[in-house]
């Protein structure tokens, strides 16, 4: 894998849920090679954020829980200490024996018969023709096989053992941490994506981004597979960053060139990730009109089974590859044309398709029969233009309607404090309507400190005039609630940030 030198720091996501009303977890560990040795943590960094920010924003409040973390967030913005925390080795900062950490983690993890076990690696990888694929420590000659994590995944008898690796595949003879995740505010339902992949599936799920003699491309921002699987923003484009060189990993490597390194065009984020974050966070965004690229949220809403994610993956990593380098990637044993993600099991699925299924009209494609878009907020015109925008005199406050049932997790209200959930349309800011996602952030920096902007709330399916008290201007987010683009219908908001102003709103007076 090609990528770029930051400062050591090898990082370990371990993250609990709990699923459902009958205690099943999925316990998710995401491991990445970030140190100055692998030359990798231009990609390896932003990978780890967009697996973590994936489960984060789409597995319910209060289900959970970061490793060596003794603390829960809930749907309503509070948190609490857990009775039974994941806690093992530190693995954050310690480079030192990575192997046998991460293996005494999975041991320390309390899964359950009924729950799911997903571990996360990018990194340096290869195979042998003895022992498969293998897994290369941040120390540049340590091997971790992935046949040797699969055998202690399955001493804890889970329901669902995952393992996906973002590594190359090649054949062998015998400074700077990761960007950071949105501190995100979790949702109060798990959408049927995660509920078909995570929940309803039993068996071995064991992926690589690339199959045997193939290299795995890193581009900076962020390797193809995990773009694929977890990026919120727009199909990436790549553009050459020069000045950028990987030092020698060990006596197999060949020296180090002056060749350019292929980089995620984040426009503005791009830009930003060398100094802070911007407001919609380190996922780019490029064309309003087209769809989120990942595949956990592009498709979050369907029940999509592994299979269909197979055919989707294999799609999307070729796209990438292709765009990276349409000529092909130079190797040592001659050009490579694509990059295959290895599939070498996938496990049965209760329920959910395994057909490809096109984005609805809303992700930025054509409708088809089942497949329209949900019902959506109100379209700008008379009373959502620009000035005031409407509060709802049916429901004088936002939450539960009086018909509705109340959803999994926290309370989402407390009032008066409120806060936008994911799903909602944010659709005026200070009396402009909102178009797209550029509309939103220029409106946003360029706010007051008081912000006044009107909310189309998606259980309720009515709008309310709310006001925030803004970050100043130089802050890393002055709002803290990032969005997506729903051309005509303002932005949806993706995620909220832990302690940002977005939770703490109240109705407009």
């Amino acid at each position: 894998m090609i990528r770029a030198v930051i400062r050591p720091c090898v990082v370990l996501f371990v993250c609990l849920f709990c699923a459902t009303a009958n205690a099943q977890r999925i316990y998710v560990m995401a491991v990445a090679d970030t140190s100055e040795k692998s030359g990798l943590s231009f990609s390896t960094g932003p990978d780890l954020q967009y697996i973590f920010d994936a489960f984060y924003g789409n597995v319910p409040g209060g289900q959970l829980v970061t490793y060596n973390n003794p603390m829960a967030d809930f749907a309503d913005g509070t948190s609490v200490n857990l009775k039974n925390p994941w806690e093992g080795p530190d693995v954050r900062f310690d480079l030192v024996d990575m192997k046998n950490k991460i293996l005494q983690a999975i041991d320390a993890c309390p899964a359950g018969p009924n729950d799911t076990i997903f571990l996360f690696y990018t990194g340096h990888g290869a195979y042998d023709d003895d022992d498969g694929h293998f897994l290369v420590m941040p120390d540049g000659e340590t091997r971790l096989h992935r046949k040797t994590i699969l055998e202690r995944m399955a001493r804890k008898r889970p329901r669902l053992a995952i393992l996906i690796t973002d590594s190359c595949n090649l054949q062998v003879p015998s400074g700077m941490g990761p960007a950071p995740s949105a501190r995100m505010i979790p949702p109060e339902r798990m959408p049927p994506l995660f509920e078909t992949l995570f929940i309803r599936s039993r068996g071995v799920v064991d992926i690589n981004s690339s199959s045997e003699g193939e290299v795995s491309i890193g581009a900076i921002g962020g390797g193809l597979l995990t773009l694929s699987l977890a990026y919120m923003g727009n199909q990436p484009d790549f553009k050459p960053r020069p000045g950028f060189t990987r030092p020698r990993r060990s006596e197999y490597d060949t020296p180090p060139s002056d060749a350019v390194i292929p980089a995620v065009d984040h426009t503005m984020a791009m830009a930003e990730y060398f100094g802070a974050m911007i407001e919609h966070g380190f996922h780019g965004n490029f064309d309003p009109d087209l769809p989120p690229f990942g595949i956990l949220v592009a498709y979050r809403d369907q029940n999509l089974n592994w299979e269909a994610v197979r055919g989707l993956l294999t799609t999307k990593v070729d796209t990438l590859f292709k765009t990276v380098a349409p000529k092909g990637w130079n190797t040592d044993k001659g050009k490579q044309a694509t990059q295959t993600p290895r599939f070498y099991s996938l496990p049965k699925t209760e329920g959910g398709t395994s057909r490809h299924v096109p984005p609805t009209r809303e992700q930025g494609g054509q409708a088809g029969p089942g497949l329209g878009p949900e019902p959506g907020p109100p379209q700008p015109g008379p009373g959502l233009g620009p000035g005031p925008g409407p509060v709802d005199v049916g429901q004088t406050q936002p939450g539960l309607g009086p018909s509705q049932p109340p959803g999994q997790g926290q309370p989402r209200w407390s009032r008066p404090v409120y806060r936008p959930e994911v799903g909602d349309h944010i659709i005026e800011v200070n009396g402009q309507a909102i178009r797209n996602l550029n509309d939103y952030v220029r409106a946003v920096k360029s706010s007051p400190a008081s912000m006044t902007f009107v909310l189309w709330e998606a259980r309720t399916g009515k709008t309310f005039l709310m006001q925030a008290d803004l970050n100043p201007p130089r802050a890393d987010s002055r709002f803290g609630v990032g969005a997506s683009d729903t051309p005509g219908n303002g932005v949806r908001v993706e995620y909220i940030m832990r302690g940002y102003p977005g939770t703490r709103c109240r109705l407009a007076q």
